[in-house]
């Protein structure tokens, strides 16, 4: 063999093992990165089997196959820590509540015995459904709000905003807000509704927490809240402080026509079209009047205000007595009963929860 031929393959030979140790050197680069960061790498590999269901049926088959509804709920501050009358734990320490209610409903109506929490911040649930395919719904006392990719179930249940203010106030009405500072729970929506609600105020603030205290201690000069809510957590500060129950007052009530829905994902239609029908077979059954006085009653009735009907009449809810059956005795039609409410829905937390001595206006 010639010196040149002996030299082209020695550069040959050279070249084939700087190639190997090269190959080497770059797997063991990547096998580190990854061994570094699983968490990063198990994503990766488990997103193309874990797509989110995009055809009709998948969501009911899904949670069929494992006998299993998975619900993202925000369970409280710490989690787990309780959101009255939505979420909390029973006396048996077992889950409570009327979003729980109307996810046993649609349990039963999907054909599977259990139900599973994750619990998820209201603010991350339209976000949580749609990145985590193990999830099926949410339900947590969320107002539609038009997130992409969600799609709204039927109300199950209205709802508006109430003004809380301390007892000794003398805020009566919105109206009275004029160059007081006001507060909400951090909420988009409900800043919008506070804005076209409320003029004059000369400071709103977002409150998640502590705004019992702070009404009580004059920082702020009312709170605006979803009714269910404030109702419940009044309830739990007077039991937590003793020494104040009495101190806040319901100044008035339904500032805003709201609801409550379920939120599913749009590739769910099958699961959405199931929910509709579980909350309409809810509403219809003589479960869903239970709920309300089980977890929703309690709201005083703000003192009626001078009569403002015709002849101003006043009725005093009697033993066994509705709206419906209040309209038909004393306005000729049980349809009336919207009157009697439009009357009264600013003293009143709930048309279905009028109470044994109520006074009511008539129109």
């Amino acid at each position: 063999m010639s010196t040149s031929a002996k030299i082209i393959v020695i550069l040959l030979v050279l070249a084939f093992v700087v190639s190997v140790a090269g190959g080497v050197l770059v797997l063991g680069i990547y096998t580190a990165d990854t061994a570094q960061k699983p968490a990063a790498a198990k994503a990766a590999a488990a997103s193309p089997v874990k797509a989110l269901p995009s055809s009709a049926g998948e969501g009911i088959a899904r949670i069929k196959a494992r006998n299993e509804l998975v619900v993202a709920m925000d369970t409280g501050t710490p989690p787990w820590a309780g959101s009255p009358p939505t979420y909390f734990l029973n006396p048996k320490g077992e889950p409570d509540g009327f979003d729980y209610v109307v996810a046993r409903h649609i349990a039963d109506a999907v054909g599977v015995s259990k139900i599973r929490l994750v619990h998820v911040g209201y603010d991350d649930l339209s976000g949580a459904l749609q990145a985590d395919p193990d999830l099926d719904l949410f339900i947590a006392g969320y107002t539609p709000d038009g997130s992409e990719g969600i799609g709204f179930s039927d109300p199950y249940l209205e709802y508006g905003l109430c003004l809380v203010v301390p007892t000794r106030s003398k805020i009566q009405t919105t109206s009275d807000l004029w160059g007081k500072k006001i507060a909400i729970y951090p909420d988009d929506a409900a800043e919008a509704q506070v804005a076209r609600l409320v003029k004059g105020y000369t400071e709103l603030v977002r409150l998640a927490d502590g705004y019992w205290d702070l009404l009580l201690n004059g920082k702020i000069d009312a709170y605006l809240y979803d009714l269910p809510y404030a109702v419940a957590e009044i309830e739990v500060f007077y039991k937590q402080n003793p020494h104040h129950r009495g101190a806040l007052r319901i100044a008035q009530y339904n500032l805003t026509d709201s609801t409550y829905s379920v939120g599913v994902r749009e590739g769910d239609p099958e699961l959405l079209k199931v929910t509709n029908e579980a909350i309409a077979a809810f509403r219809a059954s003589p479960d869903y009047a239970i709920a309300l006085k089980t977890y929703l009653a309690g709201a005083p009735t703000v003192d009626a205000a001078e009569p403002t009907g015709a002849e101003g009449e006043r009725h005093v809810v009697a033993a066994g007595e509705t709206l419906s059956t209040i309209a038909a005795t004393r306005l000729g039609s049980a349809g009336r009963w919207k009157d009697i409410w439009d009357l009264n829905k600013s003293r009143i937390g709930n048309p279905n929860l009028v109470e044994v001595g109520d006074e009511l206006l008539l129109p």
